[in-house]
């Protein structure tokens, strides 16, 4: 079974620099950023440091792809953060649902407004 690698996905200094690592296997997309520590006025913690994980199915791009069939998991912004996120990237794809490869007419029928 193919398999997304520790090595596949880049080191955690990439991500330090503030830009996102993509990927795909077979029919399934995946995103990869760094998500910075955020606080209300307050004071209050509202978003943890970590990396933000984000999949969705082929064929469009994060930016083109409904919300709603995007999904999303934050991991410590560490090297087990960044294991464990290989790991739930496999768990994804193994569960099914994503199917590589698209004809022009399956993607019409999939953005019939453009």
């Amino acid at each position: 079974m193919t398999q997304i690698k520790a090595e596949d996905i880049l080191s955690l200094n990439y991500y330090t620099y503030g830009r996102p690592f993509s990927g795909s296997l077979q029919g399934m997309r995946y995103r990869i950023i760094l998500q910075k520590e955020e606080k209300n006025e307050a004071g209050e913690v509202t978003a943890e440091k970590g990396l933000m994980v984000f999949i969705w199915p082929e064929p469009f791009s994060f930016e083109k792809t409904d919300p709603e069939k995007i999904s999303s998991k934050l991991f410590p912004f560490s090297e087990e953060g960044r294991l464990s996120a290989v790991d739930y990237l496999n768990q994804q794809y193994a569960s099914g649902g994503y199917a590589p490869g698209f004809t022009l007419s399956q993607l019409k029928a999939l953005r019939p407004d453009e």
